[in-house]
């Protein structure tokens, strides 16, 4: 199939695309139009050669406005290569060589341009290339659609810069809005818009561009790319999935609509592909939140996950985010900190996936040198410099803000801290077994309680918080989320330490309660969550279902935790554990597994674990007729039935849905 690059307008003179073509042709639903015209698809469609204005697009490369590196890095199909390849060795020799690397860099860059151009001068005579343009095309609502789907609320669990996305949408808009407000659209305007985002998805992406609004201007307006698109339907997926949204608003966009979203997000990502060799920030992105879409489908531990994440991580260390070091005072930039966000994010998910497949991770924090993104607000970057310094000089010691405020990329930042020191859990529990020492599993519980201990205030739950009437349930889902990542590291210690026979099972029990009653808070407080997202429940399986396989243990067989050592075990905040206590929570997560519909991905998983929680209970409640409940009830053969091993888990959009499952039945 030939690659979208390859639909560009022939050589000559391109001229501008006219906005005065007869809408009147548009025959995708008239039946007026049926009787006049041959209807206008793909392969009709393909051979109507409109020409791209180069005087529009080259704006931003060639104008005035042309960016300004700081840091010079020659787009190359090759990616970045480090200190152990071949380029870099020779990067010395042609240092060496007087004026040679300057002639050099310009022959390669002439070189690629010329390949570009020829990929981008080609028209494709392909039509199902053009078909795909034309189906994601068609499904762009209109303005009054668009802005009405577009979240203007703070979310912290989004990966991009808002204020960016909202120009975006006023560029799409402002720009090509006479191409989308029309109900009855024109499938040969449709294919020239489709080339010229063809065209432009084709031009080189300065990455390293300083200026905020020269970094923006590279896919907004004349010069928007299929990633811009990309983004934009991630936002109207999300507002399908997060809210309740009434018909009236969207019109005739229901719940069953975000399913087209999501087919277009795939083919915005595979058109940008094909457009462009190197890919970019934008296109990292898009694989971010396709990551995160595909464990909803298909469940976190599903292959079509499981390679996304792979795809994602491979683009990152491709593009070389994670080798980013400044050789003075970082001087932060738009373009630096979301590539420094988009590196967190990843990370974070990365553990997230392995935490729920017990499958090595495929970032390693000993392969990343970039810092993280510092801790101001989103505004602050589209700012002059005099503006970012200033915030930047705000910022305390850790490089928190002063103000105690939860901006965008506060919670990533304190998510990345505790991920670090899962990732070196991960290191020894999935290594040789000589390899676990006692010492370092005490030293990482140590510098796990030391990083939750300097945590911003505004991030540290407390359990006054639930009833806390001015307390935003975005806050709340936050604080409860940090809390939960805590509480998961110090459960992955406790077992390593219990598999040593190191653990006194006092601190296990008591983390494994504490961690299933916080997750419980999600099910029996959902009404205070009623802005988040469609899918929190990965998190019963994620963190309440190993506690509470814990819990059963200690129902079934009590250690002498709960039995005759007469000092009684706590949480974390003092609150004695009962086992009246083990059996109310219990009950709560037979009721939290039950409320997961069977038609979603953690479905069938969750049933299972359902039916064994409620045997413990009837078991530990009832008593078995010929078993001695304190003697040999820690036979019960878990294994058979449901692997209690903190692998099981699926999907890490961790929000909640606003309504059943109905449209899922649609």
């Amino acid at each position: 199939m030939s690659t979208p690059a390859q639909m560009q307008p022939g050589p000559g003179a391109p001229r501008a695309v006219s906005e005065r073509t007869s809408r009147s042709t548009s025959v995708t639903g008239s039946e007026t139009g049926a009787e006049q015209f041959q209807p206008a698809t793909a392969s009709t469609l393909v051979d109507q050669r409109s020409e791209i204005s180069t005087a529009v697009t080259e704006t931003v490369i060639h104008g005035q406005c042309a960016p300004s590196r700081e840091v010079v890095v020659p787009e190359s199909a090759s990616g970045h290569l480090g200190f152990m390849s071949w380029s870099d060795v020779y990067k010395e020799v042609g240092n060496g060589l007087s004026g040679h690397d300057v002639h050099a860099a310009k022959e390669i860059r002439s070189t690629s341009n010329a390949g570009r151009e020829a990929r981008s001068i080609i028209l494709s005579e392909d039509a199902r290339t053009l078909e795909t343009c034309l189906f994601i095309l068609r499904l762009v609502p209109d303005e009054r659609k668009g802005r009405a789907l577009f979240d203007s609320h703070f979310d912290p669990h989004n990966a991009f810069i808002h204020p960016v996305a909202v120009r975006a949408l006023d560029s799409l808009y402002g720009t090509f809005g006479h191409y989308l407000n029309n109900s009855d659209r024109n499938d040969a305007q449709l294919s020239e818009f489709a080339r010229r985002l063809c065209y432009n998805s084709s031009r080189p992406f300065f990455e390293h561009e300083p200026d905020p609004e020269l970094w923006i201007a590279q896919f907004t307006k004349e010069n928007l790319r299929w990633e811009t698109l990309g983004l934009l339907f991630i936002y109207w997926e999300m507002k399908l999935r997060n809210e309740q949204l009434p018909r009236t608003e969207v019109g005739r966009m229901g719940y069953g609509q975000k399913n087209a979203f999501r087919k277009c997000i795939f083919d915005c990502i595979t058109l940008a592909r094909q457009a462009n060799e190197v890919g970019n920030t934008l296109l990292l992105y898009l694989y971010f939140r396709r990551m995160i879409i595909e464990s909803i489908i298909d469940g976190d531990t599903s292959r079509s996950t499981w390679m996304t994440q792979g795809e994602t991580v491979s683009l990152l260390t491709f593009l070389g985010l994670h080798v980013e070091q400044s050789k003075g005072p970082y001087k932060p930039t738009l373009a630096s900190e979301l590539r420094r966000r988009l590196l967190v994010k990843i990370f974070v998910l990365d553990k997230v996936g392995s935490a729920i497949t017990g499958r090595p991770p495929a970032l390693s924090r000993r392969y990343i040198l970039t810092p993280p993104p510092l801790d101001i607000r989103d505004e602050y970057l589209l700012c002059d410099d005099e503006t970012i310094n200033k915030a930047v000089r705000s910022l305390d010691k850790s490089g928190w803000n002063p103000d105690g405020a939860l901006n965008s990329v506060t919670f990533w930042r304190a998510r990345y801290k505790l991920m670090i020191i899962r990732d070196e859990i991960f290191e020894v529990a999935m290594g040789p077994e000589a390899a676990i020492s006692v010492e370092v599993l005490l030293a990482l519980k140590a510098k796990e309680f030391a990083a939750a201990a300097e945590m911003p205030a505004i991030m540290r739950f407390k359990e006054s918080d639930t009833r806390n009437p001015s307390l935003t349930g975005q806050m709340l889902h936050v604080r409860l989320l940090m809390q939960l990542e805590h509480l998961q590291n110090l459960f992955f210690i406790e077992r390593l330490l219990n598999r040593k026979d190191c653990s006194n099972k006092r601190d296990l029990l008591s983390v494994s309660y504490e961690m299933t009653a916080t997750t419980l808070l999600f099910w029996t407080d959902m009404d205070g969550f009623s802005v988040l997202c469609e899918d929190f429940k990965w998190l019963v399986m994620a963190y309440a279902a190993p506690g509470g396989g814990i819990l059963c243990l200690e129902l079934l067989k009590p250690t002498p935790t709960l039995g005759n050592s007469g000092i009684p075990v706590t949480d974390s905040t003092g609150k004695v554990i009962t086992r009246s206590g083990i059996v109310q929570v219990l009950s709560l997560l037979a009721g939290f597994l039950k409320w997961v519909s069977p038609s979603e991905a953690p479905g069938s998983i969750c049933a299972s674990t359902m039916t064994i929680v409620k045997q413990v209970l009837d078991e530990a409640l009832n008593g078995a007729p010929n078993r001695n409940p304190s003697g040999d009830a820690m036979e019960w053969d878990f294994s058979a039935q449901l692997d209690f091993n903190f692998d099981l888990l699926d999907t890490y959009e961790w929000m909640r849905p606003e309504f059943s499952w109905s449209d899922l039945q649609a």
